[in-house]
């Protein structure tokens, strides 16, 4: 944050220009669009209890709403007021907290230089421009747009003389901290909660946007009962050429390192960000399913070891077909990962049809059924056999669930 974002607030609040909506971002057009550099990677934070099933996602591990649990007290001593708006210092994730005066809603924000603030904000000015366009005769609201493609769009920006303060709506909760405090998910709330956020990065992808830094903090809920979710740091996301492109080619090496796929820590240069993308997804329903991380070590090293060598621990306490979507997104070949547009096609999903916004192609779908169906009735039609005849059942299955499932086909 700048010397300037720190002087009184009267000085501050006489300097600040009107607020200028997310449609308006023409009024930034004069800044420069110089980029920065942004690739520095996300320490890896070295634990004295490493047995901690989510501690490495990020160096904050406290509840972030305990400094906010008593609403007698204000919000922190160093508090700016700019216009409408008291900003204060407090933390959550990625955020600081803010609050609409006139109103007293709770409110977060991050605040970017002039420098870049365009350069963020235009993942953003894509998305919503898709989006709009594509729901030109439904005329949605953005709150309604961010609840129906389950991403967190930001709601004002105050521009200053140095910076500018981008106001986001506050949220209840991420994923984190709700794995972490259930410990771990069972399958039909896995599959819902994972589905939104397929959806969600799904639609960054057919605008052409790739999410990068993908974990669970970055996924927050919106509703008190933890159901509904949204995809946060939008503004991290890389732009490509243009939304149709299919060179997805990237050299970021910004990742969290328990989300980093192989061709990160085995430094390639250039990679596919969508098949990154979908290894993060991986990484994450692992954790949703187990309540820890695929990948851990008390070291970078030791940890970069073993995502190299790729070879998960997959208990059979899950269904095979949960199995199956896991080797199908962790896998150490990035062409084997199922797209984005197809894992909700995978016969995992079968489990919850009710979601109309999922269609499967019905001849790939009872063919991967039937070889599904295939496998389980030979191995419990083979219960009388000896144990060489056992082990090769066991084997088959395996050899099943390392399989790339079909690509299928989705609205």
């Amino acid at each position: 944050m700048s010397s300037s974002s720190t002087s009184s607030s009267s000085s501050q609040t006489s300097r600040h220009s009107s607020s200028a909506k997310y449609g308006d971002l023409r009024l930034l057009t004069q800044l420069s669009s110089s980029p920065t550099n942004s690739n520095s990677s996300t320490p890896f934070p070295q634990s004295a209890d490493p047995s901690g099933p989510l501690t490495p996602d990020a160096i904050h591990l406290l509840n972030p709403f305990a400094a906010l649990a008593t609403t007698n007290l204000p919000l922190l001593p160093s508090v700016r007021v700019i216009g409408e708006y008291e900003l204060s210092e407090t933390k959550l994730d990625d955020f600081k907290c803010a609050r609409h005066i006139p109103s007293g809603e709770a409110l977060l924000y991050k605040e970017f230089s002039l420098e870049v603030i365009r350069q963020r904000l235009e993942p953003y000015q894509r998305l919503i421009s898709v989006l709009q366009l594509s729901n030109k005769n439904s005329q949605l609201t953005l709150e309604q747009l961010a609840n129906k493609y389950h991403i967190h769009f930001f709601r004002d920006i105050i521009s200053l003389d140095r910076t500018a303060v981008v106001l986001y709506p506050n949220y209840t909760n991420n994923l984190h901290q709700y794995i972490t405090e259930k410990h771990r998910l069972n399958e039909n709330e896995s599959r819902n909660l994972f589905s939104q956020i397929v959806r969600a990065v799904q639609i960054c992808h057919r605008v052409g946007l790739i999410v990068r830094d993908l974990k669970l903090r970055k996924i927050i809920f919106n509703d008190n009962n933890n159901t509904h979710l949204l995809l946060t740091g939008i503004d991290e996301a890389i732009m490509l050429s243009t939304p149709t492109t299919t060179d997805d080619l990237v050299s970021s090496r910004f990742s969290c390192p328990v989300y980093a796929c192989p061709e990160i820590v085995l430094n390639r240069q250039m990679y596919s960000g969508k098949m990154a993308d979908s290894w993060s997804l991986g990484i994450i329903l692992y954790t949703m399913l187990f309540g820890r991380y695929p990948f851990c070590d008390r070291t970078l090293v030791g940890l970069f070891i073993k995502i190299g060598r790729c070879r998960p621990d997959i208990p059979r306490t899950i269904s095979l077909k949960a199995r199956s979507l896991l080797r199908s997104l962790i896998r150490v070949k990035p062409e084997e990962r199922l797209l984005t547009q197809d894992i909700l096609g995978h016969v995992w999903f079968n489990e919850d049809r009710n979601a109309s916004t999922i269609s499967m192609n019905t001849s790939i779908t009872n063919s991967s059924l039937n070889e599904d169906l295939v496998v389980l009735n030979h191995n419990n039609n083979s219960s009388t056999s000896n144990n060489n005849n056992n082990n090769n059942n066991i084997d088959e299955i395996t050899a099943k669930e390392d399989a790339v499932v079909p690509n299928f086909e989705c609205e």
